[in-house]
Formats: C-alpha cells, sequence, structure tokens
C-alpha cells in the first residue's frame, strides 16, 4: 500500500496530475467527495463540517464550537484508512497529508507556481477579469490557511510538510507525472508486510475511536489507542473522574469488546476531578 498525496492552491493542475498520474501507475484516484461519503457510516454528518467547501468559508464560531473538529478529523482518517486497506491510490484535495503522517509509504506532492502564472491561469480557466482573479487568488489562500490553521494548527505551503514541490510555470504536468511514476515504481516505495501491519493497527485504533466516540456512554472520552491487529488487542490510555472511574473504564471495555477482532483490552487511567 502506497499512497500520493496532491496539494495546491487555486491551481486545477492537480486534477491533471492526479489524473495523470493515476494512468501511469494504474491507481486510483480518491477525493475528498469520496472520502466523505466513506465516512458517513462513521457519523461525519453530525458534525456538519463534511458539508463546508473549505474555499467558499471560513471557518466560523460554530464550527470551533465543541469535539465538532476532532470527530470530523476521526471520522475523516478512518475513512482513508479504509481506502488504504484496499490498496495504492493518490488522493486529490488539500489537507490529508496530516492525517496520514503514521504511514510509512506517503508521498507528499506540492503543486506551486508564481503569483502571475497563477493569476493568468485563473483568468484562462474561469473567464475572470485580472483584477477577479487577483481577489480570487487571495480570498482562496487566505482560506485554505484558516482551515489548516483551525485543524491541524500548520502553514499548509511550508515546503518541510512535502517530499516533492513542483513549480508547474517550470515542470510541465507531464513531466510531474513521470517523475512521481518513477519515484513510486522504486524498491524504496514498495509495500511490505511490515508497512501493512502498520496501516492494520492504524485502521483498527482509529475504528476503536470511532466507536467511542459513537457511544453516549462514552462520547468524548479523553483517550489514546494503541492497537496490534495481528493479536487482536487494544491500549486504552486516557483521564478519567475520580467519581465513576469504574463505571467510566466499564464503558469503554463493553464498546471496544464489541468491535471485531477485539481479544483483549487493557485500560490504563490516570484518574483526574473531584477530590483530588
Amino acid at each position: 500500500m502506497s499512497i500520493i498525496t496532491i496539494s495546491r492552491g487555486s491551481l486545477s493542475a492537480s486534477v491533471m496530475l492526479a489524473e495523470k498520474a493515476s494512468e501511469r501507475l494504474k491507481w486510483s484516484v480518491v477525493t475528498r467527495e469520496d472520502v466523505l461519503k466513506a465516512a458517513e457510516k462513521y457519523g461525519i454528518k453530525e458534525t456538519g463540517l463534511g458539508e463546508l467547501s473549505f474555499i467558499e468559508k471560513s471557518p466560523g464560531i460554530l464550527d470551533k464550537m465543541g469535539d465538532r473538529k476532532k470527530h470530523y478529523l476521526l471520522c475523516f482518517q478512518t475513512a482513508l484508512f479504509d481506502f488504504a486497506l484496499k490498496g495504492d491510490f493518490i488522493y486529490k484535495g488539500h489537507l490529508a497529508l496530516f492525517l496520514l503522517t503514521k504511514i510509512p509509504l506517503v508521498v507528499r506532492v506540492l503543486l506551486t507556481a508564481p503569483d502571475e502564472f497563477r493569476i493568468s491561469s485563473v483568468m484562462k480557466e474561469n473567464g475572470k477579469s485580472r483584477v477577479e482573479a487577483i481577489s480570487h487568488i487571495k480570498l482562496t489562500d487566505e482560506r485554505r490557511q484558516k482551515w489548516s490553521h483551525f485543524l491541524y494548527g500548520v502553514n499548509w505551503k511550508d515546503p518541510a510538510y512535502y517530499d516533492l514541490v513542483f513549480n508547474i510555470e517550470r515542470i510541465s504536468i507531464d513531466l510531474a507525472a513521470d517523475i512521481l511514476a518513477e519515484v513510486m515504481s522504486s524498491k524504496d516505495f514498495k509495500s511490505g508486510m511490515e508497512t501493512e501491519q502498520v496501516l492494520k493497527n492504524l485502521h483498527l485504533a482509529s475504528l476503536a475511536k470511532v466507536s467511542l466516540q459513537q457511544s453516549p456512554r462514552t462520547r468524548g472520552s479523553d483517550v489514546e489507542i494503541e492497537a496490534d491487529s495481528a493479536s487482536g488487542s487494544l491500549t486504552v490510555t486516557g483521564n478519567c473522574p475520580r467519581v465513576g472511574a469504574g463505571m467510566w473504564e466499564s464503558d469503554i471495555r463493553t464498546v471496544l469488546s464489541k468491535l471485531e477482532g477485539v481479544k483483549t483490552i487493557k485500560v490504563e487511567k490516570s484518574v483526574v476531578g473531584y477530590y483530588e
């Protein structure tokens, strides 16, 4: 299992690169819409964030309330892992790379270009005047940055987050696709049993967190989960209230024991709250 993620500003080049890389590698292309659809079974619609376009709206006050962000990211990440378990794919979106950091074989691509090139491209593709194109690019960049900071606390344009950065004014889409195909065909990006096991562990841990979020008894639990899918074991670490600590642990065990493949559950709790 290997993954390519393609990020960009207001450029439509990501669509073309994803398509051409897909033709060369014979990989499927997965979009944000595909992931959102797959994440519906995990309750992503409840967050309200999946219905938003991150280039048409900046995060508002309601988006920042409660656990909406945490729940949204958890559902989205779990669905991404679902796709990864099916095989190699190219993700054409924006910020998903930050949800795949623990998977070894992910190549993160950033498409960029000088301002004048971007302005000319927007004018040509969208029939906008120069003033309209400049305004469009400025607004798009601002909104993307606000969402990346809100969701992940990062500046998504920082090249340190990427493995390959293509300036499409100088590197054609065809050449970029050829380079990607060459990179992904190298022995460094061949999936092995160890990589697959890492993914299965991450997927099981993510499913466990989703299960806790979906249950009224455990929703909002402040826990971290490590999984070993080979042995079917889960290790849950988190904070619980001093009053009701036993019930807290019992509820977690009850919910997680229903997960397919789970055989043992270890709970390591730190008691906080009343009467400390």
